[in-house]
């Protein structure tokens, strides 16, 4: 088995949320999976069962502010709070690997220091898992090494 480096970087790349895309303003995307564990209910057949896991996921990131903007990204936030929206984000266009999935919009804060750029940190809950679609060249080559 051959080991193979890669060191990927973030960008280009872009970020739609809806139909809006957002890669311009932002400095920072993560897809962030959390574990929740929980110690599984011994029984008489299984006195020693596996901890019962559940895994979720959020959209996570910085924003460069552009609350003057009526279509930018702190706006389109405030005004969709709440609301249920897809994404798709790109994280670096040469590579082509793409995720997407859908989350639950929530404001972004708004404001901060005088006289400086000022960003706003997201997190945005993702409905399940997001999918990944990788480029035809890594999904041809992934699916020969599985056999």
């Amino acid at each position: 088995m051959s080991s193979t480096f890669a060191d990927t970087r973030l960008g280009p790349g872009t970020l739609l949320l809806g139909t809006a895309e957002y890669g311009q303003q932002l400095t920072n995307v993560v897809l962030t999976p959390s574990l929740d564990s929980t110690d599984g209910t011994p029984t008489l057949a299984d006195p020693d069962p596996l901890p019962e896991q559940k895994e979720t996921w959020a959209l996570e990131g910085s924003a460069i502010q552009d609350f003057e903007l009526v279509t930018g990204f702190v706006n389109y936030c405030f005004d969709n709070s709440g609301t249920k929206v897809a994404f798709t984000w790109t994280p670096n266009t040469a590579a082509d690997v793409v995720f997407a999935g859908s989350v639950l919009l929530s404001a972004v804060p708004i404001g901060g220091d005088a006289g400086v750029q000022i960003t706003a940190d997201f997190s945005f809950p993702v409905d399940g898992k997001p999918t990944r679609t990788d480029p035809a060249a890594l999904a041809a080559s992934s699916k020969a090494a599985k056999g």
